[in-house]
């Protein structure tokens, strides 16, 4: 033993000592054998180790030791030394425990908190006062000469038993809860339950039941009155702001997001928004008030009370709304100028350990889009990843890095991203890195053109699992750079996916496109290639199942509309979009991914997916929706459609031809646009881009993909 449990050990041995002396015993053999035999079950427990963690709670060694002696001695007073005792031993343990952190260095903290101190001697003090106030209203001016001092030290000592044990004095009073009186409750009515059978098994003192039924009520009470004035304080005694620009805010939803935001504007000086009142659709809520705070009405009085009350700001605390309602509510509010809108994030989106209030957030343009929460099968996707080595190419990109966050998730052997953009994939390091430790992370510069360094990744690290996120994607460039589509989607994945079947590679996914279906572009034109080269690979393949994935665009991934519409308004110019009518299909990048997944998870071999994008969005829509809620000073110009670009995007060739999945947001299509062997293209296709020519490798590819073709738009 070190040090400091030796002196643990002499000081559990003083109180000991001085507890059965007080009680009347004589200290001889026995005693010290019992005494030895409770330090034997605390050394064998490590309940002297104080660095470790014990192996069994001491009030249960306690409890034995103590029993033995009861056992033997027939007196009920071992139980007053036990119930000392036990309150003794656990607060020195934490006194020492503490000593023992700062003498190791891991950190230095107060031996004593004073706040915690003073919070136990209230209460032990409310149970004396509760005792005699008891005695004081049964027996009136008498009380003491029935009043023993066995009943208070006895119902004291099981009280704070119970009281050390379950860190009472830890709680924070300032915000006690419904949880926090539940637990005083079942504290005190134990305590009550405990004395009792003591007093029962006691038959040489005899306690009245209706005094300790007073004792309880009068504990209780003085115990929850202590608790009731720092609430007091923490609401009516917070200083005064002094925040500038402080806003009149009205609060969208009285339910629990809308009282959490409630009590922080009552408690804490530095919240910055004036809470006038709440708006909620549940009229039985109206007229009620949430601390303090009064629902004014629902949304058909929303106009009058924004009006009436000189609103400048609205909060809206409905997590789990859909987003078309949002959509509703914005376009209502935007009537009124000057008013801002602001919403907490989705329930998905909330962060552990942060305030509400401080994750109060700007109403974004995602949130208008009409999704529906997706629901995937964790236990499928556990099964793909978890103890598995994964790579990912493209692991740099928009999708590519969010499938490595939602990997990283489920445990997986190792995860490798591949790309070329070594600073991107260097801060993707980075990300995983902090939020996940234990992570066995591998971050490869490597290029898919490049067989020789494909070869050497797949032979050193026997992947399980590929996901081909690598790609071309931007339509106008690919137009004006076909041979590099050529090189890079489709010779790229066909590099990678005879690489996945030579290596043995159990999955591969290829990230494909909705601009594959009837493309009007090189680049959609590359893409349906890429999942002929899929689908080929998937028959000749002996040991890897092939698959695609198609989806439309992204929601703030690289290049997409919404961060170039967020930076021309930044820079206070008009949006431009290419014409008034074309529409196309959106997806969060984090759905997305975890759709991905799930559909490698539950792929059969030469499937395409395709992933519901719900519906369709005018992009000149989603321009005016955008300037509005930025209350931006800049206008839409419509410039007309670039080359090769389409009005109306699809997802499936024959929308009834789809085949359902497990997942309702998965599906399966079938294409009809006749059997292709696209081996035989692949020589004309490296000398299109030997000696690049556009109209040569157009018609190369229109040759391979069929419902390829060319669209122009006056």
């Amino acid at each position: 033993m070190d040090k400091l449990a030796i002196i643990y050990t002499i000081l559990l041995f003083v109180v000991y000592q001085i507890m059965f002396k007080i009680t009347g015993f004589s200290i001889n053999t026995a005693v010290y054998g019992l005494f030895g035999m409770l330090i034997f079950f605390y050394y064998s427990t490590d309940n002297l180790q104080l660095e470790k963690r014990s192996k069994q709670n001491p009030i249960f060694i306690n409890l034995i030791v103590f029993m033995i002696f009861l056992f033997f001695y027939k007196d009920i007073s071992i139980f007053t030394v036990f119930l000392v005792f036990s309150v003794y031993q656990k607060i020195l343990y934490e006194l020492l425990k503490k000593i023992s952190y700062v003498k190791a260095e891991r950190y230095s903290p107060n031996l004593i908190n004073k706040r915690n101190l003073a919070k136990f001697l209230i209460d032990s003090i409310s149970v004396i006062v509760g005792i005699i106030t008891a005695f004081i209203l049964k027996f009136s001016f008498n009380w003491y000469e029935y009043l023993r001092k066995e009943y208070v030290i006895t119902y004291l000592g099981i009280f704070l038993v119970g009281y050390v044990y379950k860190k009472v004095s830890e709680k924070s009073w300032s915000y006690t809860n419904i949880l926090d009186v539940l637990n005083i409750l079942i504290l005190n009515i134990g305590t009550a339950i405990v004395f009792l059978l003591f007093m029962y098994i006691n038959k040489e003192h005899i306690f009245p039941v209706t005094t300790l039924l007073i004792i309880l009520i009068l504990s209780v009470s003085m115990q929850l009155l202590g608790r009731y004035v720092f609430r007091l304080k923490r609401y009516y005694g917070r200083p005064h702001k002094n925040i500038k620009d402080i806003k009149r805010t009205l609060i969208y939803g009285a339910g629990e997001a809308g009282a959490i935001l409630a009590r922080e504007y009552m408690t804490n000086p530095l919240f910055p928004y004036e809470i006038i009142g709440f708006i909620d659709d549940d009229k039985k809520k109206i007229g009620s008030e949430i601390y303090n705070i009064k629902v004014l009405g629902n949304k058909e009085s929303l106009e009058i009370i924004i009006k009436n009350e000189k609103i400048e700001e609205l909060l809206l605390a409905l997590p789990s709304i859909h987003s078309s309602e949002i959509g509703r509510i914005v376009e209502k509010i935007q009537k009124f100028e000057g008013i801002n809108i602001k919403t907490v994030p989705s329930i998905s989106e909330i962060l552990e350990g942060e305030s509400l209030a401080s994750q109060i957030r700007d109403v974004r343009i995602e949130d208008l889009l009409g999704r529906d929460e997706i629901v995937i099968n964790d236990g499928s996707i556990r099964e793909l990843i978890e103890k598995k080595t994964i790579f990912i190419t493209g692991g740099a990109g928009s999708i590519g890095s969010e499938l490595a966050r939602q990997i990283a998730k489920y445990n997986p052997k190792k995860l490798i991203t591949l790309d070329v953009n070594e600073n991107d994939i260097y801060f993707l390091e980075l990300e995983l890195k902090r939020k996940y430790p234990n992570l066995d992370l591998v971050s490869e510069i490597c290029n898919i053109r490049e067989r020789d360094k494909l070869e050497f990744l797949f032979n050193k690290y026997k992947p399980n699992v590929v996901f081909h996120a690598a790609a071309h994607k931007h339509v106008p460039l690919m137009e004006h750079n076909p041979e590099e589509a050529i090189k890079n989607n489709i010779f790229g994945t066909k590099k990678v996916a005879e690489c996945a079947d030579k290596y043995g590679v159990e999955r591969m996914v290829l990230i494909s496109t909705d601009k594959a279906v009837n493309p009007t572009n090189l680049m959609g034109a590359s893409k349906r290639a890429c999942e002929l080269v899929i689908e080929h690979m998937n028959k000749v393949s002996k040991t890897t199942k092939f698959m695609a994935v198609r989806f439309g665009n992204v929601l703030g991934s690289n290049g997409s509309v919404i961060p170039i519409f967020r930076k021309l308004i930044s820079e206070g110019k008009n949006l431009t979009v290419t014409h008034k009518d074309i529409t196309r299909y959106f997806m969060t990048i984090p759905e997305a991914a975890q759709l991905v997944i799930e559909a490698g998870a539950i792929g059969k071999g030469g499937e395409i997916f395709i992933l519901d994008m719900g519906k369709p969005v005018k992009i000149y829509d989603l321009a005016k929706s955008m300037v509005k809620l930025s209350n931006a000073n800049v206008g839409i110009d419509i410039v007309g459609l670039r080359p090769g670009e389409k009005l109306y995007e699809e997802l499936l060739y024959d929308v009834n031809s789809a085949i359902k999945t497990e997942n309702k947001k998965i599906f399966i299509t079938k294409i009809e646009d006749g059997v292709v062997d696209i081996t035989k293209y692949f020589d004309k296709l490296e000398q299109c881009i030997k000696n690049p020519n556009v109209e040569e490798i157009k018609k190369i590819m229109k040759e391979l993909v069929v419902s390829y073709k060319e669209v122009k738009y006056n």
